[in-house]
């Protein structure tokens, strides 16, 4: 009686295992900006795109498209480099001391409810990042390390008001937020 049920449930993968499985067809296309400041910077933004393609291997069903993207900055002569996966960058801030970015990421937050039943459900939400550029770099800024850090709104919004010039960023505004949740954010 084991054997059977064995040999059913390996006959039952191997189905299941030849029916759904699918093939993916990733296209990437990389789009570059290039522009010049007016303080000199010479700013480069990258942006990847990839539509993935979800197709059944037997029944060559298209089961979805998903599209994903990532933006890369890079700032000369300074050698700044950003790169914050999914993160939609908006606005750059240059201070006396440092270089600030604001951007907007999007994330998917699962709710859970549970009754008799347990159920899922999904929504997006729109976050507001800003961050800091720190550059322990030295000796030519081959040594060392330089990174970004999370810093809170009022202090992005404090600088902006300060002796700092703030530039707008090439992007393709995939990713917005509404003015009314952008206030709340900021309280």
């Amino acid at each position: 009686m084991m054997i059977f049920l064995t040999k059913k449930t390996l006959l039952l993968t191997t189905l299941f295992f030849l029916f759904s499985n699918c093939k993916s067809d990733i296209k990437e296309t990389t789009d570059k900006t290039s522009k010049i400041l007016p303080n000199g910077k010479h700013l480069i933004v990258e942006k990847i795109n990839r539509k993935t393609t979800s197709i059944g291997i037997f029944t060559n069903h298209n089961y979805g498209v998903t599209h994903s993207f990532n933006y890369k900055i890079t700032i000369n002569p300074d050698n700044i480099k950003w790169n914050e996966g999914s993160g939609e960058p908006k606005s750059i801030l240059f201070c006396n001391d440092t270089v600030y970015i604001r951007y907007l990421n999007e994330r998917t937050i699962r709710m859970d409810t549970i009754n008799k039943k347990t159920k899922y459900s999904y929504h997006t939400e729109v976050r507001e990042i800003h961050q800091k550029f720190i550059d322990k770099r030295y000796f030519f800024n081959l040594l060392g390390d330089s990174y970004w850090i999370d810093i809170l709104p009022n202090t992005y919004s404090r600088l902006q008001n300060e002796n700092s010039k703030e530039y707008s960023i090439p992007n393709d505004n995939e990713i917005t937020i509404e003015k009314n949740s952008l206030n709340l954010l900021k309280k």
